[in-house]
């Protein structure tokens, strides 16, 4: 009984183990301070799969940059303007693409 309980804790953590993470970057407008990064932290952390959502400052004077690391292969701006729900009138995600792990 030890054995097989050792065997499924090995088998569940080395499962978890192998799960690939994506990266992803795009634009989110609207963002004017922390509090506003926080919202959108918030809505966009609620999206199957996603581990941590980071805004950026915008670089001379463009838009806030938006940077997502998740387990899911498919997440697409669509699926942020929905996690924002009714902020996304305030928050404009403008853009969003894969990018290869560093």
């Amino acid at each position: 009984m030890k054995h097989l309980l050792i065997a499924i804790l090995l088998f569940v953590g080395i499962s978890h183990a192998a799960d690939p993470v994506y990266r992803y970057e795009g634009e989110v407008a609207g963002v004017m301070c922390s509090a506003c990064s926080g919202h959108v932290q918030a809505a966009l952390k609620k999206i199957e799969g996603v581990q941590s959502v980071s805004v950026l400052p915008a670089k001379d004077g463009g838009v806030p940059r938006l940077e997502i690391t998740a387990t899911n292969a498919k997440i697409t701006r669509d699926d942020c303007v929905k996690a924002l729900g009714e902020q996304a009138k305030m928050y404009d995600v403008r853009n969003l693409k894969p990018v290869a792990a560093k």
